[in-house]
């Protein structure tokens, strides 16, 4: 889920940089949410040229100081903030649509198979599978399989950190493991559904 979610975001990002200048519906779009949310102007900070984000915070900031700064009093400034992060409204909608596919595909053995031979889902998504499951066979797939996946990752970590303490530079599998033990906590990087 964490990687599909990360895959369309980019997708969008780089969309978005683009068309948000260029297309006036999407600046207009882009303009009435008041940008984007702290981790996503960020992350098309580092995406897009400079030239490209200036004609975006060029509009925008205009559009700040028309509606909130030429006010004497400061009310209009005080309640400045991003309406909607466009993206991150995105990231919630396509969110929504895997959790939910991803339940109805649980009923099919060969899904589940893949799935246990699989790393399986961060946390976040655990928990929101979890509360879409109404089968406690189901929901029992997903604890145990979880359980597994979790084990997999210990066990990696373990050997990870034992090659270092021997100075074992063969690295093999667990060589990224803490990047994937943080994924399974946290959920996926580069995307944001909230």
């Amino acid at each position: 889920i964490c990687l599909i979610l990360q895959n369309k975001t980019s997708d969008l990002l780089c969309r978005l940089q683009l068309e948000a200048v260029c297309k006036p519906e999407v600046k207009a779009a882009v303009l009435s949410a008041g940008g984007y949310c702290h981790y996503h102007f960020w992350y098309l900070e580092r995406l897009a040229s400079p030239v490209t984000n200036a004609r975006l915070l060029e509009d925008l900031l205009g559009k700040i100081e028309k509606e909130y700064l030429e006010a004497d009093s400061g009310e209009a400034a005080a309640s400045l903030s991003v309406a909607s992060c466009p993206v991150c409204c995105s990231c919630k909608e396509w969110e929504e649509e895997l959790v939910t596919s991803f339940v109805e595909q649980m009923r099919r053995p060969d899904f589940r198979a893949a799935y246990e031979r699989s790393s399986g889902v961060c946390l976040p998504h655990l928990s929101l599978l979890l509360k879409r499951v109404s089968g406690r066979e189901e929901r029992a797939f997903l604890i145990t399989s979880s359980g597994c996946h979790v084990n997999n990752l210990l066990r990696e970590l373990r050997l990870f950190m034992s090659k270092a303490q021997n100075k074992d530079r063969s690295r093999g599998g667990e060589r990224d493991a803490t990047y994937r033990a943080i994924a399974k906590i946290v959920g996926g990087k580069n995307y944001r559904a909230g």
